[in-house]
């Protein structure tokens, strides 16, 4: 099985995941700001702060349902390019492994 041979029937599926992960990244960053700045400051997230930070977790929930949809939805029609699409990620995630651990994602 070829990654690039099913590229163009993932891709769709592969936008989804990309925007998941945006998303999960802007929250817990968001997060981990408003942590930093009680911890180092004891300074408690205003209203509006905290409702950010449910949006951009709502957000990111979206995206979750998202790629779910596009890939249950990619198995039924093509299983070979499912199978694809996950060994993709797999090589991205183990390439980028180094780099997460560094900036402690």
């Amino acid at each position: 099985m070829s990654i690039e041979q099913h590229r163009q029937e993932f891709a769709s599926a592969l936008r989804s995941y990309n925007a998941m992960e945006t998303t999960k990244r802007r929250h817990f960053d968001y997060m981990t700001m408003l942590d930093t700045k009680k911890k180092k400051f004891n300074l408690t997230a205003t209203e509006t702060e905290s409702d950010l930070l449910e949006s951009l977790l709502r957000d990111h929930h979206e995206e979750v349902v998202a790629f779910k949809g596009r890939c249950e939805s990619l198995k039924t029609r093509n299983s070979d390019a499912h199978a694809a699409l996950f060994e993709y990620i797999g090589n991205l995630n183990k390439a980028m492994a180094p780099l997460a651990e560094s900036v402690g994602h």
